[in-house]
């Protein structure tokens, strides 16, 4: 793993890692659990749904056209800047990029008067805010 000014360090267990998560069926961060023999990552678990399972590597990209037009909207919501830290006191409008502590980063898809609809991955959760 190389950090940002190029220092080159081992994955240890307690670090984050982004991937797959089975139950959320999305990617996700997840705490490195335990490490095998050779330094590579064995067991994960979620930080959105607690799931403990094994790491699983990334995928080979599919040439199927709807995988990449899936993967090329969920870059350009990723891409669409910093999340905000929700909160029940803050104000949110539709477009708006949400970081949850239990859900993980989502975006604002329907305000109303003291709720908002956030989609978390393919979940779309409603969540109270001052409107």
């Amino acid at each position: 793993m190389v950090s940002a000014i190029g220092i080159v360090r081992k994955q240890q267990t307690g670090d984050d890692i982004n991937t797959w998560c089975g139950r959320c069926k999305c990617e996700r961060e997840h705490v490195i659990l335990a490490l095998k023999p050779d330094g590579s990552v064995e067991r994960v678990q979620c930080r959105t749904c607690d799931s403990n399972h094994l790491f699983r590597a990334a995928k080979a990209a599919s040439t199927g056209r709807a995988r990449a037009s899936r993967e090329k909207s969920a870059a350009t919501a990723e891409d669409a800047g910093p999340a905000k830290e929700y909160s029940m006191q803050a104000r949110f409008r539709v477009g708006d990029r949400i970081s949850h502590p239990r859900f993980g980063i989502g975006t604002v898809i329907e305000q109303r008067q003291s709720k908002i609809d956030v989609k978390f991955g393919r979940e779309v959760r409603v969540l109270v805010h001052a409107g």
